[in-house]
């Protein structure tokens, strides 16, 4: 379960990815262009920038609360749909056919200088890119071969690990085994 602050600033990334779409984009690439984000930031930084969970799907990494709020947007079915946080996530959201476009601005007040500059990075490497490729590109990483391997032996193990991401970004030696540290003291404050 996700706090109204992760919601809050999930969205905010994902407002801030869409307003660089005039006319919205696909999901597809909706989702590569926050899989990237995710992937070069922590490699060079060592955390993520926002705490959505990437799941393995046949076009690559899906993140799972923002696929929910927006098929939920597409279906406009809120049967399911609990906390403000996350009804505000779902409003934000139009959806047109598979395209996905914001009606609100992001609140910048959830994302640092430093996670803009990524974002900005990967809106401005990637954008132009056919979603097809993106997938595609998504599939010729580490994290994904990792995955894939992990559901050979357990097809319900479809989750990519901060590490497996951080790993296909580029991180260093050093950068894996500063996540890696963090994610121990983590679990063990949890």
């Amino acid at each position: 379960m996700k706090s109204n602050e992760q919601i809050n600033k999930i969205k905010a990334v994902v407002l801030y990815i869409l307003q660089s779409f005039k006319d919205g984009t696909d999901y597809i690439k909706l989702f590569k262009l926050m899989y990237f984000a995710q992937r070069g930031y922590l490699a060079k930084y060592g955390r993520p920038i926002f705490e959505d969970s990437f799941r393995a799907r046949p076009l690559g990494p899906v993140p799972s609360l923002t696929y929910k709020a927006v098929k939920t947007a597409e279906s406009g079915d809120r049967s399911d749909v609990t906390g403000r946080a996350m009804n505000s996530f779902i409003s934000a959201l139009n959806i047109d056919g598979k395209k996905v476009s914001s009606n609100r601005k992001p609140d910048m007040d959830y994302l640092a200088k430093f996670e803009v500059e990524c974002l900005d990075e990967v809106i401005n490497t990637y954008k132009d890119i056919d979603s097809k490729a993106l997938s595609k590109m998504s599939h010729n990483d580490k994290a994904w071969r990792a995955v894939r391997k992990r559901m050979r032996e357990n097809e319900a193990d479809d989750l990519y690990t901060i590490q497996d991401i951080a790993r296909a970004g580029g991180a260093s030696k050093e950068m894996m085994k500063y996540i890696k540290e963090k994610q121990l003291i983590r679990e063990a404050l949890s």
